[in-house]
């Protein structure tokens, strides 16, 4: 039988990308790995040491966002025919519906989309503040989505397919985060900048 060899996680950006396409809140995140309480979907999904996604744990994920409903009642099952004890059902069935999650506030400033996930006042000032920054260094065009996230205050920024991004671009980019925005991820790497203004939280 064959097995799965040389297995390397998927990172931190790679499962938040999976996050922003599937459109799933960070709790419905968590329950689509089968998290518990302690341990939150984004300490996989950001922060500066993030958590690796186990081969078992990724299996069963894309198993239960592949599989439909009928075929997925099989594999369950077949775990109780192999011995296996367990309860299937919504964990947050029967439970006050949750409070709702805030709206996300995007708007298009210098052809660069600026998101924040929360709709954050201050998040995105500091987002259009870097937009004027980026314009300002003629970088504007290299990026096409700057994303601030909310949950774990980490800014991240999705660069344009564009064949003039070279290193000094890139530099001037990175600069105009460095002015403006408190914590953001570049290069893989975390930095800290700008002025925070007063948080409207």
């Amino acid at each position: 039988m064959k097995t799965i060899q040389h297995y390397a996680p998927p990172d931190a950006q790679s499962l938040q990308r999976l996050q922003d396409r599937l459109g799933y809140s960070d709790a419905r995140m968590a329950e689509l790995a089968g998290l518990d309480a302690a341990t939150p979907w984004p300490s996989y999904a950001g922060g500066p040491e993030p958590r690796q996604l186990g081969r078992q744990r990724l299996f069963y994920m894309m198993a239960r966002l592949t599989l439909d409903e009928q075929d997925w009642q099989k594999v369950l099952a077949a775990m109780r025919e192999a011995g296996a004890h367990f309860d299937y059902e919504d964990p947050l069935a029967g439970e006050a519906p949750p409070a709702p999650e805030p709206e996300p506030d995007e708007e298009r400033k210098f052809g660069m989309l600026l998101v924040s996930r929360n709709g954050a006042f201050h998040e995105m000032e500091q987002l259009r503040e870097f937009a004027h920054f980026a314009h300002e260094s003629d970088v504007s065009r290299f990026v096409h989505t700057v994303f601030y996230d909310s949950d774990i205050d980490l800014c991240r920024f999705r660069f344009a397919d564009h064949d003039g991004l070279d290193a000094a671009s890139r530099d001037r980019i990175f600069d105009a985060a460095h002015k403006t925005i408190t914590r953001f991820e570049f290069d893989g790497r975390i930095y800290h900048g700008g002025i925070p203004p007063e948080s409207d939280g």
